[in-house]
């Protein structure tokens, strides 16, 4: 059974692959925008960041570079790192609107920036979810 129906589900499974690997890839780079000033647009002062949000985005970027990394020789191990990817980008992006991360109220650009990496995040959500419809 599969979560995605047949309709809209990518057929081709090399096609899904790459779409992991683009999606990620994607992400990362947007990742690295938001960093703060000498690299990226984050003007907010990173001192009252909790700890808990600095071990979830190495989580999160680690389960990333797995998922990548993994899909085409493990592509089932891969696909359980690339749902987790996103669905932990997702739980990131809501705890810093809700201002969860910071008390501060993020830049418009940054928050773009965010929105951009929880739409990827779907992306990579429904790539691993074709792959796994898929036969191998």
């Amino acid at each position: 059974m599969t979560l995605i129906p047949s309709k809209y589900q990518v057929k081709n499974p090399k096609i899904a692959k790459w779409g992991v690997v683009g999606a990620v890839i994607a992400i990362l780079i947007l990742t690295v925008l938001e960093f703060p000033a000498p690299i990226g647009f984050e003007t907010r002062p990173q001192n009252n960041v909790l700890i808990l949000f600095g071990m979830l985005f190495l989580v999160i970027l680690v389960s990333e570079i797995t998922a990548a990394s993994l899909v085409f020789k493990k592509t089932n191990l891969a696909i359980k790192f690339a749902i987790v990817a996103g669905i932990l980008n997702i739980i990131q992006i809501i705890a810093d609107i809700m201002h969860l991360m910071q008390p501060e109220v993020a830049p418009f650009g940054y928050t773009i920036l965010e929105l951009s990496v929880g739409l990827l995040s779907l992306m990579l959500i429904y790539f691993a979810l074709s792959l796994k419809g898929l036969k191998k």
